[in-house]
């Protein structure tokens, strides 16, 4: 049974989801409403595209031209991030084969199109209705496959947070067409975004392909760290037979965040591949005491063989510990002992230049029991 701390989300994992939450590119990044209403001109090519209607295409393509205007980039038609799609575009997410080879060999269309704004063509068909044939077309015309956004996402990126387990030959196709295995972006590699969404299958077909295991993105998020976020025991093993370093991490190992959630099968993981058990936290703390204050007790009774003893503890057993973290803060409060921890956050987050959550983690210590004055002079002190 939790303690009554711990059915509260544990505040050093908020802070850190705080900082870092990719986003899921199935629900935010591309989708077109195949019921458009487009009137006009916008609305012809739209049903062209998704019909797959070469005749009615080539007519609108002549008028187009004879008004100065692209085929590449319609204005009037958006996808549901509103960014402007052209012809090829709507062909590759309609799965409209022959109407790709047609507007690619015939009219001549980018293939690369609106990628800088990360609605490539490439991207539409691998949310289409046929992603791999319309997939190979493009690879073979001249689809650049890391072609990257304004921030950095390529179509490697996408992919590692669909979940769909055919798609993996997908991801083996543009792996083996020159795709960057290893794609910086804003928040990470398409590694770090499978990890995050707890994506086994992309995570191994990017291993296949030598993805660095350890690559760090904003100071503290490696893949293994992410995995653990996801609860996401198969990635976590995947990244283990990877190589992946099981005592990285700062402010927070892996095993300390396993520990926090209570990962009983993660931490038997990363204890069998090496983990330490008796790396502190920036205050002081154990995986295994924080498993403890979390009310965790089959992850302290794993924990405790490789645990050195805490001279604090009195009684060191695992029911000892237990009874020892038993009366903590009261329910809503923030506890005495993780004001520190939220200061070191602070000072992390302010280090590498990141002032909102600075500001956020220092507003939450002081906000814990400080004074309004008192509140805002550490935090203009540190802002």
């Amino acid at each position: 049974m939790a303690s009554s701390s711990s059915r509260r989300l544990p505040v050093l994992r908020e802070i850190l989801l705080l900082s870092f939450k990719p986003r899921l590119f199935p629900d935010t990044l591309f989708g077109v409403d195949t019921e458009s209403t487009l009137r006009d001109q916008a609305g012809l090519i739209f049903r062209a595209a998704f019909d797959g209607d070469t005749t009615r295409m080539k007519t609108l393509a002549k008028q187009r031209k004879r008004d100065g205007k692209s085929m590449d980039v319609v204005e009037e038609i958006r996808d549901n991030q509103n960014r402007s799609l052209g012809a090829l575009h709507l062909a590759a997410f309609a799965g409209k084969l022959e109407m790709c080879r047609y507007l690619i060999r015939k009219l001549e269309l980018d293939v690369n199109a609106a990628a800088e704004q990360g609605s490539s063509p490439l991207l539409c068909a691998i949310y289409g209705c046929a992603p791999i044939p319309i997939v190979n077309l493009l690879l073979n015309r001249g689809a650049d496959p890391n072609k990257a956004s304004s921030e950095g996402f390529t179509v490697l990126h996408v992919l590692a947070t669909i979940q769909d387990p055919d798609l993996f030959e997908l991801a083996e196709i543009l792996l083996s067409r020159g795709a960057k295995v290893d794609s910086m972006s804003t928040e990470g590699t398409p590694l770090h975004f499978a990890a995050q969404c707890g994506n086994a299958v992309m995570m191994e077909a990017l291993l296949k392909y030598n993805a660095n295991p350890d690559r760090v993105v904003q100071s503290f998020y490696a893949p293994l760290t992410l995995a653990l976020f996801a609860s996401s025991t198969k990635c976590v093993e995947l990244l283990i037979e990877a190589g992946a370093d099981v005592n990285a991490g700062s402010p927070a190992t892996p095993l300390t965040i396993a520990a926090m959630d209570g990962l009983a099968d993660c931490i038997k993981c990363l204890l069998e591949a090496g983990a330490n058990a008796n790396i502190p936290d920036e205050i002081g703390r154990t995986p295994l005491e924080i498993a403890a204050i979390h009310g965790w007790k089959e992850c302290v009774q794993i924990l405790f063989p490789h645990t050195f003893p805490v001279a604090r503890f009195a009684d060191w057993s695992i029911d000892g510990i237990m009874q020892h973290v038993k009366y903590g803060s009261s329910e809503g409060n923030l506890p005495k002992s993780e004001e520190p921890a939220l200061k070191v956050l602070g000072d992390v987050a302010f280090k590498r230049k990141d002032y909102t959550h600075a500001l956020a983690l220092y507003t939450k210590c002081c906000g814990s029991g400080c004074s309004t004055w008192k509140h805002k002079t550490f935090v203009s002190n540190k802002i």
